[in-house]
């Protein structure tokens, strides 16, 4: 283990991907890979500095008392062959069906593999939807007679043989091109979707959350306020730049005949804008969830909240924004000094059983 003091990372991966632990010290920690291509956790300072402590990943169950979920989770991170945020997702989902975190955290689980699935369905129809719309064909009978049936199937293959002679392509390519835009798509889905997807949804929550955390901060008068609203800065960044990113996104979109046309040369763009957003919106889906619960809770809790929430934000990277957070946040720690709470206590090296079953509350409302 070792300590960074002026942990500022520059890039996204540098930041790494927040980790769904239900073990309170390693709550929304976050897992990179080091130089040597080896997996590392970055954990957030234990005293009143920003600092943060790195600890190789094999280390860290003998590092810190880790639940039996948490070791699951640790392994089957170990196991993955990467540590971008949906390779970690993918490996939170999983841990939580086995319903080591609670009944709550399985059944959210559930639902967002099922959302997934809704999701992955209606993304590949309106696909194909709007590559017949560019070319001029007619959509509607695959709508009336279902695009899973076999007489929906027939259809689809029969239109989109000719969009594919219109756009100079062979129908295996076309098939191929709208399948790889699908999967890229499928977590932002598209501006005239009839249910958002899963990051367009975080983004509004993201939004709903600058403005609570706003309104908190600026009617309180706590030690915890100057926090609150640099919480609230910080979202406001983060949703601009993802919002200039969706937009982005749905103007690539809006020109679909040249998107399929072009694709060779538009891959790399929508794939980078696909996982730059990602990345931008990693880490506040729990962050948005323990702000909601703390609201109805007393104005204790909602200080505690405030600093548990500081302690872990996702700060934007210095090549994503003009101003330093990170130095921002230093001189803030600076002029607001307090106690950190006690996660776990060192002498006996017991977890804190109630802020455990906390966290495996917040996270049975995660879908």
């Amino acid at each position: 283990m070792r300590s960074l003091t002026n942990f500022a990372p520059s890039t996204f991966e540098e930041r790494g991907a927040a980790v769904a632990f239900t073990t309170p010290v390693l709550a929304q920690t976050r897992v990179r890979k080091d130089s040597r291509d080896q997996l590392e956790v970055l954990v957030p300072n234990l005293s009143e500095g920003r600092g943060v402590y790195v600890v190789p990943w094999k280390s860290l169950p003998l590092a810190f008392p880790m639940t039996v979920h948490d070791r699951m989770l640790h392994e089957l991170i170990a196991k993955a062959e990467g540590c971008s945020p949906d390779d970690i997702r993918k490996a939170v989902l999983e841990a939580a069906r086995c319903g080591l975190a609670g009944g709550g955290a399985v059944a959210a689980a559930e639902a967002a593999l099922n959302d997934d699935e809704e999701q992955r369905l209606l993304i590949n129809y309106q696909l194909i939807v709007e590559a017949l719309k560019a070319v001029g064909l007619e959509s509607t009978e695959i709508l009336r007679v279902g695009l899973t049936s076999t007489e929906g199937q027939k259809l689809t293959r029969d239109l989109m043989m000719k969009a594919a002679q219109r756009l100079a392509l062979e129908p295996t390519e076309l098939y191929g091109r709208i399948a790889e835009l699908a999967v890229l798509m499928e977590s932002i889905g598209l501006a005239s979707s009839p249910k958002p997807a899963r990051l367009r949804r975080l983004m509004r929550d993201l939004q709903g959350f600058r403005d609570s955390m706003t309104d908190w901060a600026t009617d309180n008068v706590s030690e915890a306020a100057p926090i609150g609203g640099f919480c609230a800065e910080v979202a406001e960044h983060t949703v601009n730049h993802a919002r200039n990113v969706i937009g982005q996104l749905d103007q690539a979109m809006a020109s679909f005949e040249t998107l399929l046309r072009q694709w060779e040369t538009k891959r790399a763009l929508i794939r980078k804008a696909s996982s730059r957003l990602s990345w931008l919106l990693d880490g506040w889906e729990y962050l948005i969830l323990l702000w909601t619960d703390a609201q109805t809770q007393d104005r204790h809790s909602q200080d505690m909240a405030v600093h548990d929430i500081f302690r872990v934000i996702p700060l934007l990277p210095k090549d994503e924004g003009r101003a330093d957070q990170s130095m921002m946040a230093d001189k803030l720690i600076t002029s607001h000094k307090r106690s950190v709470r006690a996660y776990v206590d060192w002498r006996s090296g017991q977890l804190d059983v109630d802020l455990v079953m906390r966290i495996e509350t917040i996270k049975g409302k995660a879908a």
